[in-house]
């Protein structure tokens, strides 16, 4: 099944703009009369039928409309994106597809990069959410140093797990201690890893340092192995 977004559905119609159009009229050719699936990344599903096609958009009759219900609990992946963009880009696709609710770029002391494409970020979550068939789709913040990190709120709600990627022996592993309908946040920090003032300060927050593996794991990868650990 295909699935579409259109962020303009109600009751009756609903729209296929820009890279929607292109995608469903364009480039997988359907026509009027066509039955599609659509969804608008809150949560409702609706199949829709192609009223009309024109220049720059298509028109849809809805034809019946599911609602699902969002996840009990978020997780979220706060991380130094790599300096290399092509990775960066290559780890939210995969922790999308994954399930990831949350990504926030993080700036740290030793972060090879400080700006993302926060747009092209966008377009790359929401076109892995639909590949995936979510209906809920993920966000991506600007990027946050780690005192704002340790401030941040997620529906109102405080994290209840809070995690930071750091080996040492000593520390638990991720996968043995990460379990239960909780709000979830783990830290992945920059190639260079963090520096002990900010290993210290994570601890004066209550945050967990945590084994992720015992190898010495690129930034994306370590990402998308805690994504892996932490999704329900």
């Amino acid at each position: 099944m295909n699935l579409f977004y259109s962020d303009n559905i109600n009751d009756t119609e609903a729209f296929l703009r820009e890279d929607e159009y292109i995608h469903c009229c364009k480039v997988l050719r359907k026509k009027i009369g066509v039955q599609i699936h659509i969804t608008d990344g809150k949560g409702r599903q609706a199949k829709a039928t192609i009223e009309s096609i024109s220049k720059k958009e298509a028109h849809l009759r809805i034809i019946e409309t599911i609602f699902h219900d969002p996840k009990q609990s978020l997780t979220t992946i706060a991380i130094a994106p790599p300096k290399n963009r092509s990775r960066w880009e290559w780890f939210v696709e995969k922790s999308v597809e994954i399930g990831i609710d949350l990504i926030i770029p993080l700036r740290t002391k030793n972060s090879e990069r400080i700006k993302i494409n926060k747009d092209r970020s966008k377009k790359i979550m929401r076109s892995a959410a639909l590949q995936s068939l979510r209906y809920h789709h993920p966000e991506v913040s600007d990027i946050q140093s780690l005192d704002e990190l340790y401030r941040l709120q997620i529906s109102d709600q405080p994290y209840t797990r809070k995690y930071l990627a750091h080996y040492n022996p000593t520390h638990p592993h991720l996968r043995d201690i990460s379990d239960g309908q909780e709000n979830k946040l783990v830290i992945i920090g920059p190639e260079g890893d963090f520096t002990e003032s900010e290993i210290e300060e994570a601890l004066q927050n209550k945050i967990q340092l945590v084994n992720l593996s015992s190898n010495r794991l690129r930034t994306e990868t370590a990402g998308l192995i805690a994504t892996n650990l932490i999704i329900e």
